[in-house]
């Protein structure tokens, strides 16, 4: 990965995320902010950017269809074997353990079909 390592894009986006719910516009609007702000970054940065909103959005009351529907979508269809000589094989391991988890937890979730971020 050429601008991040593993756990800092992690906690980055962890920290953004509080940035954003700070604003007091809502939950949906920091999740909808994140995934604006950390779009686009590499293959391997991107799949990262959406395992680590997918674990944030999973504890929201409601999750919006689009978000579950894109997430799930791009971790699903990823090949782990991309990752490797970009992230050691613990890193690996660690971002496939989350991916499964984020999947499972996505479709578990209560999900909103209203668009608005609010």
């Amino acid at each position: 990965m050429e601008n991040w390592e593993y756990d800092e894009l992690f906690h980055t986006i962890k920290e953004f995320y509080e940035e954003f719910i700070e604003e007091n516009r809502g939950y949906r609007y920091a999740a909808a902010r994140l995934a604006n702000e950390f779009d686009n970054l590499g293959k391997v940065e991107d799949v990262i950017a959406d395992t680590a909103i997918g674990e944030i959005v999973m504890t929201h009351e409601k999750v919006f269809v689009g978000t579950v529907e894109g997430i799930t979508k791009r971790l699903s269809s990823f090949p782990l074997e991309e990752a490797i000589g970009e992230l050691s094989l613990g890193e690996v391991k660690d971002l496939s353990q989350r991916i499964e988890r984020v999947l499972k937890g996505l479709r578990e979730v209560t999900v909103d079909y209203n668009p608005r971020a609010e």
